[in-house]
């Protein structure tokens, strides 16, 4: 399994970054996203390497909080340019990463755990802009669970409720 050094990995990802660190979409929302799919990896075997780069790069080339369709895209492009350089998958493994990072907004699921698992630890964090996840637009079954017990936490209260007791509702 390749080394990889996630901490230099995002301080090059985040001080390279296209948006103002005040954005909703910065580096707290990647570090629950990580948080976020590091906890759905436990009970769909995702590939744990691949989640947490999805965290970094998944919005990494966003212009601004508002809708930005190309995104997506764009963090996949800066993964292909950064690979090699700071971090290495295997061919198998980054092609998921690429697809996780280009259709995190528009592709529902894709049947493969670990793409999915990266689309749900996104949706997860919905919260932090007043959303609440929908059960039925999550890829797996966890994040269905998940997302269905959100259903009664308050909306600022996601993350917190995500980090302490989704262990005591769903134990790993």
């Amino acid at each position: 399994m390749e080394s990889i050094d996630f901490a230099a990995l995002e301080d090059y990802i985040y001080e390279n970054r296209l948006f103002d660190e005040k954005s909703l979409h910065g580096l707290s929302h990647w570090h629950q996203v990580e948080f976020n799919g590091l906890l759905l990896a436990k009970k769909t075997h995702a590939d744990e390497a691949v989640v947490r780069l999805f965290a970094l790069f998944h919005d990494s080339r966003r212009i601004h909080d508002g809708y930005d369709e190309e995104h997506g895209p764009r963090g996949a492009e800066f993964a292909k340019q950064l690979r090699g350089k700071l971090f290495d998958l295997d061919d198998e493994r980054f092609q998921k990463l690429l697809i996780a990072c280009q259709k995190h907004t528009v592709e529902p699921s894709t049947g493969d755990p670990t793409i999915d698992t990266c689309f749900d630890a996104d949706r997860l964090d919905l919260g932090r802009v007043s959303i609440v996840p929908d059960p039925q637009k999550m890829a797996t079954d966890f994040g269905k669970k998940l997302a269905s017990k959100l259903q009664n936490v308050p909306v600022k209260g996601h993350r917190e409720w995500l980090r302490t007791q989704s262990f005591i509702i769903f134990p790993t």
